[in-house]
């Protein structure tokens, strides 16, 4: 029997993680042609959502693409990765997508490669100037529209990580998309991301090009019920029971965040290979594991760090707070001083070590706190 628990990856159909009324949520949205900014902290499953709405679309007839800004980083590369996207949406043989990526970016002289997999990537062989290449970006952005009144069919796009454009192109080729998008009848698109506070200031600040363009979902974590049904449910299904709270204690470590809580059950289910009973105990076994293997990267992190953030991070790590900011808090672990303990705060959100989760300072890895606490 293989461990039915995947993570760090796209699941779609059976192993995506229940989150039936969000998914039927965005499908009927982008089957209706809306714009729909869906925005979610690191590891909620974001993404997993998307495709499962994609999917669903897909089985409609609607024709979908999808496009992770992280690939991109000049407006050239956005020219030709969206027209790969739009490419591979719209055509099925292998010539005709490569006869459309030539056909639309002609003045980026395209260098198109497949792989021995058919994998398709498109090269850039000359910069236009910056004026041939905003027109060339705005014709580009009425592909989707046309390809929808040709093929009679309806289309969805989905941009990831979509906070990312504003280093691609700034608010230029915002305001491009948005003049492009708004007059797309049969054109459905979903901006998501991760990062929250760029994402909201992008459709929440009436100065901002993309201000109540489209409905914005916030999506948060599963239901604990839900969640935990979905693992009893996979436990039982490969043969396994589990002893009393043990669901629960999963829940709990994990935090209720699918990425962490499918990790955490895999790396149970593997503990637990030979056994048709998965003891509570085996919660903390495999947090003890996941901890080890991931300890060269975690000493690492911690090397780079400066001593005050260290001591916010211990303090973090076993008191389970939520204000920084109490005297309590500070008092208790020797902190120093409120603004010390901002100052620190910043940093490590700078670096991505902590992030705010439902408006409260967290952890960004839960494995990096649980290996500050085992390290005492």
């Amino acid at each position: 029997m293989f461990n039915p628990f995947y993570y760090g990856q796209v699941t779609t159909g059976a192993d995506f993680t229940d989150r039936t009324t969000e998914l039927k949520e965005l499908v009927a949205e982008l089957d209706s042609g809306a714009r729909v900014f869906l925005i979610s902290t690191r590891r909620y499953g974001k993404t997993s959502l998307a495709f499962n709405a994609l999917a669903a679309l897909k089985e409609r007839g609607i024709i979908t693409a999808h496009m992770d800004m992280y690939d991109v980083s000049t407006v050239e590369q956005f020219a030709a990765h969206y027209a790969r996207a739009l490419a591979r949406a719209a055509e099925t043989k292998t010539e005709n997508i490569i006869s459309f990526i030539r056909e639309v970016i002609p003045s980026l002289r395209p260098s198109v490669t497949i792989s021995a997999e058919g994998e398709i990537s498109v090269g850039i062989e000359a910069a236009p100037r910056k004026p041939e290449l905003s027109l060339l970006v705005k014709d580009l952005l009425e592909i989707p529209q046309k390809t929808a009144e040709r093929k009679k069919k309806k289309f969805a796009v989905f941009f990831d990580e979509f906070q990312e454009i504003r280093n691609v192109g700034g608010e230029a080729l915002e305001r491009a998309m948005r003049s492009a998008f708004q007059r797309q009848k049969d054109v459905g698109y979903l901006f998501a991301g991760s990062k929250q506070h760029i994402m909201s200031d992008m459709v929440l600040n009436k100065n901002k090009p993309f201000y109540k363009m489209g409905k914005v979902v916030f999506l948060g974590k599963i239901p604990s019920a839900e969640l935990g049904s979905f693992i009893s449910g996979k436990f039982r299904a490969s043969g396994k029971t589990m002893d009393a709270g043990t669901t629960d204690e999963i829940i709990k470590v994990s935090r209720a965040i699918p990425y962490y809580t499918l990790h955490l059950c895999h790396e149970i289910w593997s503990g637990c290979a030979d056994m048709k009973n998965v003891p509570r105990f085996a919660v903390a076994e495999a947090v003890d594991r996941i901890v080890q293997g991931l300890s060269p990267m975690f000493l690492s992190m911690w090397d780079s760090l400066a001593l005050s953030q260290r001591k916010l991070l211990q303090a973090m790590s076993v008191s389970g707070a939520t204000d920084l900011f109490s005297m309590g808090f500070i008092d208790s672990y020797r902190l120093g001083s409120a603004s010390s303990v901002q100052k620190s705060e910043a940093l490590l959100m700078t670096k991505g070590v902590l992030e705010k989760e439902e408006g409260v300072t967290a952890f960004s890895d839960i494995w990096f706190r649980e290996w500050i606490k085992k390290k005492g």
